[in-house]
């Protein structure tokens, strides 16, 4: 305090004040003068000092607020985006839920935490825990509210509820704890969910993870989703290809088992007959069929390969048809080949040849016909048609005189028509014969689709 202090020093005081003020330190001031107009202005001046000051601490803090809340973010940005790239290279569910379990519990400093799933009967099972004691282990989970419902787009919310004695009297070194429940959700419905064991005011100090969290849910209740969707999805691959191995077998080496069959007949009236000849002959087709079904069984073991030739589709049905000639002396066959210079898919090439096999192996079975006709056509639409038809006794006889089972060979049929989006009848009437007509549809370069997948 200068109490005759006058201008001049009044101004070298002002400053020197201001000199500290620039120079960052807010708490300077300027000293009282007894001079009434110059003490009202320094008093003026110190209040702007002290607001001025009080504002950098108010900014300071909000600064510090606001750098702690961008470091919150940037933390909860990191985390989710750890678990959007788990969920697309993880291929175990159960290690995922364990590893944001432990994820979730750093977080918010969790004292307990768990995971749970829902199991096919609407119960939930334990997945993973961390700090639960065992007598907690066979309790159930504590579930969000509305956990049922049909709409698809609801998000289901967080929830903190208190957490009940017997677990708070087990922490009683501890203040009250509180109950943390994150729903793993998808399209509304709760697939499973984490339970965690918080300080009483923990979410509350850390509002902005309440986000953070429900957005994990739901990611993870995607990534449990797939999980079951590629589960059943394997589980009909498995169940499809199982149906295809039975088909193949059916429609190869049961074949050649059949024929095999027929030749032993043959050679039964031709011992009776006692002409040694033939019956070596006999004996040779036999064998030349045995070594064929052996081959056909290593393929089908060993690589399940396609029995189409690398001459394609109508060399194949060549090959088969001069078989069947073979085995049935009493049928004529006759191929009439109207299909053009198209290379079409392996798979699509097997389906036909299969069927025309199916159908051949039917005729000689069961029509008693005299002359087999198979008729291979198709034109520049992309539209194909197989036809094979005999003259036999007809398809009511032969309904009449099957034995149980006898025409699993006509659902096969039906069932590799529709692997590749084609139409297969069979019609026939008593005493006409029997006609077994292949309709499909394909353009060089169109995209199979799923019909590619579903193939062997």
């Amino acid at each position: 305090m200068f109490p005759d202090a006058k201008p001049s020093e009044f101004l070298t005081a002002l400053r020197t004040w201001t000199q500290k003020i620039r120079a960052g330190e807010l708490s300077a001031r300027i000293p009282d003068c007894s001079q009434q107009d110059l003490s009202e202005l320094s008093q003026d001046i110190n209040f702007v000092a002290e607001m001025l000051e009080s504002l950098s601490r108010d900014a300071e803090i909000q600064l510090q607020r606001h750098t702690e809340h961008i470091a919150r973010k940037n933390k909860s940005q990191k985390t989710l985006y750890d678990v959007v790239t788990s969920i697309n290279m993880s291929r175990n569910v159960h290690e995922l839920l364990t590893r944001f379990l432990h994820t979730m519990t750093e977080l918010v400093n969790a004292h307990r935490a768990a995971v749970y799933l829902e199991t096919k009967n609407s119960t939930f099972s334990l997945i993973a825990e961390t700090g639960i004691a065992m007598a907690a282990r066979d309790e159930f989970p504590y579930l969000p509210e509305n956990t049922r419902g049909s709409d698809e787009e609801r998000v289901i919310p967080i929830k903190v509820i208190p957490c009940p004695d017997q677990v708070s009297e087990e922490n009683a070194e501890r203040d009250k704890l509180s109950i943390l429940i994150i729903p793993l959700q998808y399209r509304g419905k709760v697939l499973g969910v984490y339970n965690l064991y918080i300080d009483g005011d923990q979410l509350k100090r850390d509002g902005e993870y309440e986000e953070l969290f429900t957005s994990m849910g739901r990611h993870l209740g995607i990534a449990v989703e797939k999980a079951r969707l590629d589960e059943e999805a394997n589980a009909l691959s498995i169940m499809r290809e199982r149906t295809n191995i039975a088909n193949e077998l059916h429609d190869s080496l049961a074949q050649t088992l059949a024929s095999i069959k027929y030749q032993v007949r043959v050679l039964d009236e031709t011992i009776h007959q006692e002409d040694e000849a033939a019956t070596w002959q006999e004996l040779e087709r036999i064998e030349s069929t045995i070594d064929e079904a052996h081959t056909e069984l290593r393929t089908l073991i060993a690589h399940f390969r396609m029995p189409i030739g690398e001459y394609g589709l109508t060399v194949s049905v060549e090959q088969v048809i001069e078989r069947f000639k073979q085995d049935s002396d009493d049928i004529q066959v006759y191929l009439q080949k109207e299909w053009p210079d198209t290379t079409l898919p392996p798979q699509t090439e097997l389906q036909v040849l299969r069927v025309i096999q199916e159908a051949l192996t039917n005729a000689r079975k069961h029509s008693e016909a005299g002359t087999v006709r198979v008729l291979m056509r198709g034109n520049e639409d992309g539209h194909y048609t197989v036809l094979v038809e005999d003259d036999g006794i007809g398809m009511t006889d032969l309904q009449n005189q099957d034995p149980a089972g006898e025409h699993v060979g006509i659902s096969i049929m039906q069932d590799r028509a529709n692997r590749i989006g084609g139409t297969l009848t069979v019609e026939g009437e008593p005493g006409e014969g029997v006609q077994v007509r292949f309709e499909f549809d394909y353009l060089p370069g169109e995209l199979q689709g799923d019909i590619q997948h579903e193939m062997v």
